[in-house]
């Protein structure tokens, strides 16, 4: 498939040339760029002509690789794209050859994972996405960097090995490794050893998609990276998880499921990062929070649910990343916000921060607001509605104690020679809705505009906005726990919840 080929062979090439010609590494990125841009043009006309189809690269049949074009694939390759562009210009050439040989091969996974429909190609691009992202979480060789990429290094390959060994109990009953034909060899097949199948698949795909219970490594590699690899991990590199669940999900039974660990990864998420008290680390829990929305989406099973989950998994790459750049640019990554020293923040960051926090907070018109009014509809009148709620209401809380800070009571600094680029990335985030324009239509678009969903959302932020000065001081005395996080707890938390996955997905 033309765009497939053209965007992964362009980021490779521009990855072996960036690491043999160093000092053209820029403009060989670029070029990869061009690449992985022509190729999103070249899917979405083929979609806009043929609507979605599945088919099998090489002339194996249905023993070659089987790919997928649809409207997931193409919203997260335009994320991928997006987020090329806007770190690559952020960058402006600094670091060296290897590292821009990292960024292109990271890019190339990525790009991979938008068109994977086989369970094997799965594995095999999220594994390199994976492998990649440890060497970039440790590039700069600072002690707690090199912690946190060992410790996702060990928990990433616990993950992705059970989720291999999975693989092999899902291909001894279905017989088949690509999506479209399990699905015909797998309805009605109920048996222990599927049961654990999946319950391995799912355990391996939650640790790489953010999910709470699985995901320990998370807080400290987005906490401890450098800037654009932060904006790569949380624009990308957990979405990739969420895209293998969004694939196979067709495969099991498993919408109760995903509806309660995206309620549990939605709430406990939010109050781990009400209690944070850095701004990276309260965006590092903040992603782990909003991935509870993308489950749920998943989780209802409905056309608007899924589309819902699609939108946001690109609204919140795109404007996650806003905001670890801005605080990367800013330079205040890692200080208290309780403390009376804060630094200045450049009125460009405050710009993108503000951008950023009226997206994820779901204020129209900005983009959050789409992707969780879509989800409120998807999700019906259950009890799903309530852990979006709830969600949404804490998200407002730590989001609006960001703002009193970093907006507001941080000096207003200089800012910079990024400032362009940054200025640029919160521009398109802001008008990032247009892509829900195009996958959803116009009409479906306005019908959000409703009044119940423009008060659902304001009052959540009034609400917010309301408990906010009574909290403040008990959220001064508040430390986020650490110990759940260290790698013993996280690889213990890991097996608890495969237990936990296999046996709901077996009696159910």
């Amino acid at each position: 498939m033309v765009p497939l080929i053209a965007g992964v062979a362009a980021y490779i090439i521009a990855g072996i040339l960036s690491l043999s010609f160093s000092r053209l590494k820029f403009w060989f990125s670029l070029i990869g760029w061009s690449g992985g841009l022509s190729g999103l043009v070249s899917g979405t006309l083929l979609y806009g002509n043929s609507g979605a189809m599945v088919s099998n690269l090489g002339r194996w049949g249905v023993l070659g690789v089987e790919i997928k074009l649809d409207e997931t694939t193409l919203l997260f390759v335009a994320l991928v794209v997006l987020l090329n562009f806007f770190t690559l210009t952020y960058l402006r050439g600094e670091k060296d050859g290897t590292f821009y040989c990292l960024y292109n091969f990271f890019l190339a996974a990525s790009y991979s994972v938008a068109f994977s429909n086989d369970l094997f190609n799965l594995y095999v691009t999220i594994e390199l996405m994976s492998l990649i992202s440890i060497l970039l979480i440790g590039y700069e060789r600072k002690p707690y960097q090199i912690y946190a990429g060992i410790k996702y290094l060990l928990i990433s390959s616990l993950a992705m090995s059970l989720y291999l060994i999975g693989l092999g109990f899902v291909y001894s009953a279905g017989g088949y490794l690509g999506i479209r034909e399990l699905i015909g060899t797998l309805e009605g097949t109920r048996s222990l050893g599927l049961s654990v199948g999946f319950g391995l698949m799912l355990t391996g795909l939650a640790v790489k998609g953010g999910v709470f219970l699985f995901s320990m490594w998370l807080p400290d590699a987005y906490s401890y990276s450098g800037t654009v690899v932060s904006v790569l991990l949380a624009g990308v590199g957990t979405k990739a998880g969420l895209i293998g669940i969004l694939r196979i999900t067709s495969l099991a039974g498993w919408s109760d499921l995903l509806l309660g660990l995206g309620a549990m990864t939605g709430i406990i998420g939010g109050t781990f990062a009400v209690a944070g008290r850095r701004p990276k680390r309260i965006l590092a829990f903040s992603s782990v929070s909003q991935v509870g929305y993308i489950l749920l989406g998943i989780g209802t099973g409905t056309p608007a649910g899924l589309i819902a989950a699609s939108l946001h998994i690109f609204f919140h790459g795109l404007f996650k990343g806003l905001l670890f750049l801005s605080v990367g640019h800013a330079g205040i990554g890692s200080e208290d916000i309780y403390s009376d020293k804060f630094g200045p923040v450049p009125a460009v960051s405050k710009a993108g921060i503000l951008v950023g926090s009226l997206s994820i907070m779901a204020i129209p018109p900005f983009s959050g607001y789409f992707s969780k009014s879509l989800l409120l509809e998807g999700a019906g009148y259950g009890w799903a509605r309530w852990a979006i709620f709830a969600t949404g209401f804490v998200t407002v809380i730590y989001f609006l104690k960001l703002i009193k800070v970093l907006l507001f009571r941080a000096p207003t600094g200089r800012s910079g020679v990024r400032k362009y680029s940054l200025l640029a990335f919160a521009v398109t985030v802001a008008l990032s809705t247009g892509g829900a324009w195009f996958f959803v239509g116009k009409g479906r678009i306005m019908s959000l505009l409703s009044t119940y969903h423009l008060t659902v959302s304001l009052l959540l932020v009034l609400l917010g906005g309301l408990a906010l000065p009574g909290l403040w001081r008990w959220l001064v005395e508040l430390e986020s726990p650490s110990f759940p996080f260290a790698l013993d707890n996280a690889l213990v938390s890991i097996f608890t919840g495969f237990l936990f996955v296999a046996a709901l997905l077996f009696l159910m």
